[in-house]
């Protein structure tokens, strides 16, 4: 679980492991043992974006085919660096011996509902499921080997406190520290269920009424919260989601059973 930015030798396939003060600890928190997360910042990826002979190397050829269907830089930087955080997830959670990151092999295509799917990884290596979300700048991933995955990251922007009303219900914003800043209380509801509907309501387009949180603990020592939701389709489920802020953003992953 570690923040993560390409080096100028990416036909190396590896990636420069960086430790910003406290992400990395903070990052490594949020997950279970059997999961992988990354957080991986743009604004170092970029200049692949205007070097397309480079990505080669990086992406499947059916990846590759799915990138250039892409028409806008923001889009294919996004998309590019979600695949390439979650592929650095699945080297370290598949194959932590072996110091080649063999990127070509782990194909990431969409599933029937988009979500991002591993449809093939090096000969040998066990099935994995993958979850990916961007935004404002930054890309993150989580990895996990036993049932589904969802992970969020989100820009504490002011446009969420315009939308508040299709997704924060009055009693989940009474479980929040009202000292906090209000679009972290906000944001902290979005990025739970976020979070939850891509590990267990992929195939739920609407899905914010089906997710309610029962309760969100604070530790300060660890700059982590935790929230305990209650999912009521397809059956009536929970799910427990572990959130932490890195600077203006907020990130949140759960994970589910197999059955999820």
């Amino acid at each position: 679980m570690t923040s993560i930015c390409p080096e100028t030798t990416l036909k190396t396939h590896d990636l420069l492991v960086s430790h910003p003060d406290g992400v990395a600890e903070r990052l490594r928190t949020l997950s279970p043992a059997h999961c992988r997360l990354a957080l991986l910042d743009l604004s170092l990826l970029s200049p692949l974006i205007e070097r397309p002979g480079e990505l080669a190397p990086l992406l499947s050829p059916a990846e590759n085919d799915l990138f250039h269907q892409f028409r806008s830089p923001k889009r294919r930087l996004e998309w590019l660096g979600g695949r390439l955080a979650a592929k650095h997830c699945l080297h370290r959670l598949l194959a932590p011996a072996t110091s080649l990151l063999s990127f070509q092999q782990y194909s990431i295509l969409p599933d029937s509902h988009g979500r991002p799917s591993l449809e093939s990884a090096p000969s040998g290596r066990p099935a994995a499921s993958v979850s990916i979300s961007h935004s404002r700048g930054y890309a993150a991933a989580l990895a996990c080997q036993v049932g589904s995955c969802g992970i969020d990251i989100q820009h504490l922007t002011p446009q969420l406190a315009t939308v508040a009303e299709r997704f924060a219900r009055v009693e989940e914003l009474d479980l929040i520290d009202s000292r906090l800043a209000p679009l972290t209380r906000l944001g902290l509801i979005w990025t739970v269920k976020e979070a939850v509907k891509k590990c267990l309501l992929a195939d739920y387009p609407s899905f914010f009424g089906m997710i309610r949180l029962t309760r969100v603990e604070r530790d300060r020592e660890a700059s982590l919260w935790t929230a305990l939701c209650q999912v009521s389709q397809p059956a009536v489920m929970t799910a427990t989601v572990r959130i932490t802020e890195i600077g203006d953003h907020l990130v949140a992953c759960t994970t589910g059973g197999a059955h999820a």
